[in-house]
Order: structure tokens, then C-alpha cells, then sequence
């Protein structure tokens, strides 16, 4: 079971509509080993084949709205408890206040469960990406992009929105790494 960093970037710049128009995996310990893309649905597609991945998201307050929405767009739906699992469900586990710390996916249910694990990062390390980087003296630093700039369902990302996607990644998939070398097991700090 490998795990991965992964983050969006969504459209901002209309009123009544928004989608992820890239995305990025990056895994925790193999930091070469890196994905993007720019549409959600080959983002699953890669997730499927993965034996029961573990994601962290960095704010998965925002990114899992993206996320159950798909969800409920293609067919699966929430359950409560986990002894309620079935193929394509998932579960929850947000306050009551709206902080997400985790969603579970079940793709199948049967002898075997093949799953994905999402949980917010934010939750272990309560940091911008910016500052995580300087404070656990990573060597990428968090580069910026033109949020407001339209970019279309299907656009072709730059070389520049590669970057600054990957080494969004890529710096708190370095985080958790040295993070886990050191002990973590929790989903919070």
C-alpha cells in the first residue's frame, strides 16, 4: 500500500461553476514518482489501479468537496458506518463544524476491499505549504501562479502549472516522509 500527497487546482474565476482543472499525486518516500494531470476522472482512474492507496491533502476541507461531489456524480453513496460498506460507497469522517480529517472509498467490497484513504494533512502539519517548506528545510519552495487566469475543461498545463502543482506536492509529501521516519501513526498532530 503506497501512499501519496496529492492536491487540485480549481477553477476561481466563475461565479457558477467550478471544476479541478489539474491534479497531482506524488509519492511519500519516492518523491520521483509523480503524477499529473487536468481532469478528475483519470485522477481516480489512477487510483484505482493502486493497491488501497493512502492520500494526504493539504486542506481536504476544500479539496473533499471536489472529491464527494465526483463521488455522488458517479454513483456511489455515503454511509455512516463502516459495518454498512459495499462497493462504491464511502464514508465520512468531518466535525460538526465542516473540518474534514478523512474520506474513505470503497471501490469494492467483497473478499478482498479495495479502497482509497484520504486524510488532511493540514490536520498533522497546521502550515502553508509555503512555510512547511522553510521549517523542515525542504529544498523546493512554493512557486505561484495566476489563480484568475481562465483555463478551460481539458487545458493543456504549462511547464509553469506543472511546477508549481508538483512541487506543491512534492514539499509535503517530504514533510510527512521525515514526519513518519520519526514515528507518526496519527491522522493529527
Amino acid at each position: 500500500m503506497k501512499k501519496f500527497t496529492a492536491d487540485f487546482e480549481t477553477c476561481t474565476w466563475l461565479e457558477d461553476e467550478t471544476y479541478v482543472w489539474a491534479w497531482a499525486l506524488c509519492e511519500i518516500g519516492n518523491e520521483k514518482n509523480i503524477h499529473v494531470g487536468n481532469n478528475i476522472e483519470i485522477f481516480f482512474e489512477y487510483l484505482k489501479r493502486e493497491n488501497n492507496p493512502i492520500l494526504y491533502m493539504h486542506n481536504l476541507s476544500f479539496d473533499g468537496e471536489f472529491i464527494i461531489y465526483y463521488l455522488l456524480k458517479h454513483g456511489y453513496t455515503h454511509i455512516e458506518n463502516t459495518k454498512d460498506r459495499r462497493t462504491k460507497t464511502f464514508q465520512t469522517l468531518i466535525s460538526d463544524t465542516g473540518q474534514f480529517y478523512q474520506i474513505t472509498i470503497y471501490l469494492s467490497v467483497g473478499s478482498k476491499i479495495k479502497k482509497i484513504t484520504i486524510i488532511d494533512s493540514l490536520k498533522i502539519i497546521p502550515f502553508k505549504v509555503e512555510i512547511i517548506a522553510e521549517s523542515f528545510g525542504i529544498e523546493e519552495k512554493k512557486l505561484s501562479i495566476d489563480y484568475k487566469k481562465p483555463r478551460e475543461r481539458g487545458h493543456i498545463l504549462t511547464k509553469a502549472e506543472e511546477n508549481y502543482i508538483m512541487n506543491d506536492v512534492v514539499i509535503v509529501s517530504k514533510a510527512l516522509n521525515q514526519l513518519f521516519n520519526e514515528g507518526l501513526t496519527h491522522m493529527t498532530q
